[in-house]
């Protein structure tokens, strides 16, 4: 005769097992984000070569993570080496969501992609940024000769596109009156200034905030483009619209939670992010 204890044990462990065999019958019928998330294949996020790829993964992996945790689903931060490279991938739509510049959307959208939201607060601008220590206190015609310009690639849209825009608009013909040098990403300009490699160099404000403060208090703004669009991010139009909504909704909420908050200022971005549609960007470098 088995004793109280020995009988108490053999119901509990009978109860397990039966609990165990009872889940384990739900759990085909478990939504495919809870049962198999795993075996789903990865959203690619790609990231426009703005800066060095280890600044850019180490802004954007943290949101990537919320996103996975949220879609339930892996989520990829990608870049590419160039900005053509970038956008050759965007044309053959290998990333399912993108943050690219304004100018570089409008192309993006030929190719199947949607605005959902963009960075909030300040006004997209580029900026002209020379060495503290510099004798240049602002640009106007005519320039002394052999100034160097340097930019970091010629689609980056706030620093390239639209500084030489303001710099044509103030009557200086930009490829005639400077010696102009690019360097690839926004990193690399800022680096090229503060070093002595040229004299002006053409960037966005958030570029210049996440360079080491040293590098940060030996440069200073000179001038400063009038405002277009913010940088937005889009998603492929092949993603599910559940998808879609959660990938905005995590973007619009990071602000609401101190670990959004953490995530935001990582990135630079401590205004955050708010909706906004295709229509913002139909005329944008028109």
């Amino acid at each position: 005769m088995l004793c109280s204890g020995t009988r108490s044990r053999i119901a509990r462990a009978t109860c397990a097992a039966v609990f165990l065999m009872l889940a384990g019958s739900w759990l085909p019928f478990l939504p495919i984000s809870q049962a198999h998330a795993s075996d789903l294949p990865p959203y690619r996020f790609g990231v426009l070569p703005l800066q060095s790829p280890n600044k850019l993964a180490s802004m954007f992996l943290p949101l990537t993570k919320v996103l996975e945790d949220r879609l339930h689903r892996p989520v990829q931060f990608v870049t590419a080496p160039s900005f053509s490279i970038f956008m050759q991938r965007v044309a053959q739509r290998e990333y399912d969501i993108v943050y690219l510049n304004p100018l570089l959307c409008a192309e993006a959208q030929k190719s199947g992609y949607h605005v959902i939201a963009k960075i909030a607060g300040e006004p997209f601008t580029g900026i002209l940024v020379v060495r503290r220590d510099s004798n240049i206190t602002k640009l106007a015609a005519p320039l002394r000769p052999g100034l160097r310009l340097g930019f970091p690639d010629p689609g980056a849209f706030a620093a390239t596109v639209m500084t030489r825009r303001y710099l044509e608009s103030l009557g200086i013909p930009v490829d005639r009156d400077f010696e102009v040098k690019y360097f690839g990403s926004q990193d690399s300009v800022l680096m090229a200034l503060y070093s002595g490699l040229v004299d002006v160099a053409g960037t966005w404000k958030p570029s210049l905030r996440s360079m080491p403060k040293h590098i940060q208090q030996a440069l200073r703004i000179i001038a400063e483009t009038p405002p277009e669009p913010q940088m937005p991010i889009a998603v492929r139009d092949d993603m599910p619209a559940a998808d879609m909504k959660t990938v905005a909704k995590v973007l619009v909420d990071m602000g609401s939670t101190s670990t959004g908050r953490q995530i935001l200022n990582g990135m630079e971005l401590p205004q955050g992010f708010v909706l906004t549609n295709d229509s913002e960007y139909a005329k944008v470098g028109k």
